[in-house]
């Protein structure tokens, strides 16, 4: 479950901005044509999880916020960890 930035065309280019710059580690690893920039709610949870999140953000949406920041996440091949924190102009 994730939610889609609109407009998505600023997350976009930064995305296409890191992948220029460091050709060597494509987003996702190369994995997929096209990245869609998100924000993931939920993953690999049971269906009973997923319905009462996607019922409580209903409620809650649109989120609005502005973006201060982007942060380097990397997976080891078992969790998830913040590697760097880059503020944004």
């Amino acid at each position: 479950m994730y939610l889609v930035p609109e407009p998505d065309i600023p997350f976009r280019r930064l995305t296409e901005a890191i992948a220029d710059r460091w050709p060597e580690t494509p987003p996702f690893g190369g994995q997929f044509d096209e990245v869609v920039p998100h924000l993931t709610i939920a993953q690999g949870q049971d269906d009973d999880v997923l319905e009462e999140a996607e019922a409580d953000l209903r409620s809650r949406l649109p989120v609005t916020a502005r973006v201060s920041s982007v942060d380097l996440i990397v997976h080891d091949g078992t969790r998830w960890q913040r590697r760097a924190s880059f503020t944004l102009r």
